[in-house]
């Protein structure tokens, strides 16, 4: 289990850091942080399509996992650029000319790879209800999936499960609604409830998302004696990394179990499929990128 090579320097830095996050993409993680998981082999796995036509499901994998591991590298960067610290700023900060608000603010190229690694993640929670419209073929306007409403027939009312997805055997699948509860999606109508959600952080969480894309959030050092009715929410930046720690593990968790509920639903067609059906192979090479030749 241990004695992989983790690298040196900064990829073992980091590798170690994801490691004790369990942030890989690795079901290995589940086991503890053993150096044997330190790598993301988890993919979708092999499936079935008629028609001819190849649903774009690897792709848009692809995307969510590069963009998951992006997030959990900036994640790192950020906490080896801690701008409480004495090491020197990103030389980007240097002749920057902003204005002290008195208020504590902490801005640095650190902070931001932090925000940037929240936004990014949290917006991958939408990005896999969009996967699950496009596979179970929901229906949806895929325009306005979010991971909280994507589960019911009425997505903006939220009574009553999808037919597609109400009764369907696969536990997985089921371990992915529940995490949604864990979420608060885009306000729908009245019949959302701001408390509508397992995790007492939900609604904050759902607070800095919003605050982040549509309002404006400033990292501070400390919040004691700070302003809060001047239009701008603040958020103290050692609870904000926690809050960041927080969504990449539900994004993670959510990638994971995504995978695992499609293998179940492809063992399902395998089993009801009937014996005269003409099922045609097709292997898709492994990515490879560029620098992996020199």
């Amino acid at each position: 289990m241990d004695g992989w090579p983790l690298g040196e320097g900064h990829s073992k830095a980091y590798r170690l850091r994801m490691l004790n996050r369990r942030l890989f993409l690795n079901p290995l993680t589940m086991l503890g942080p053993y150096s044997i998981a330190a790598s993301d082999p988890l993919h979708l796995p092999s499936h079935t399509f008629t028609g001819g036509i190849v649903p774009p499901l690897l792709g848009w994998y692809n995307q969510m996992k590069q963009e998951f591991v992006s997030a959990r590298l900036l994640y790192h960067q950020a906490m080896e650029a801690a701008p409480l610290d004495d090491r020197p700023q990103h030389f980007a900060d240097d002749e920057v000319r902003l204005y002290d608000t008195l208020d504590y603010p902490a801005f640095s190229i650190g902070a931001e790879r932090l925000r940037l690694a929240f936004r990014t993640a949290y917006g991958l929670l939408d990005k896999i209800a969009g996967f699950l419209n496009l596979y179970f073929e929901l229906g949806n306007d895929p325009n306005r999936v979010d991971l909280r409403g994507i589960w019911y027939a009425n997505p903006r009312k939220r009574r009553s499960l999808h037919p597609k997805i109400a009764d369907r055997q696969n536990l997985a699948l089921r371990g992915l609604y529940w995490l949604s509860f864990d979420i608060l999606g885009e306000a729908r109508e009245a019949a959302d409830d701001p408390n509508d959600a397992l995790a007492p952080e939900a609604a904050h969480l759902n607070t800095l998302r919003n605050a982040l894309e549509h309002r404006c959030l400033v990292l501070t050092i400390e919040t004691f004696g700070a302003r809060n009715d001047d239009g701008i929410e603040r958020e103290e930046i050692t609870a904000f990394q926690h809050n960041t720690e927080r969504i990449l593990e539900l994004v993670h968790e959510a990638l994971m179990l995504l995978s695992l509920a499609m293998h179940e639903e492809e063992m399902r067609k395998l089993r009801h499929r009937g014996p005269d059906a003409l099922i045609l192979k097709a292997t898709l090479p492994v990515y490879r990128r560029a620098w992996d030749d020199l």
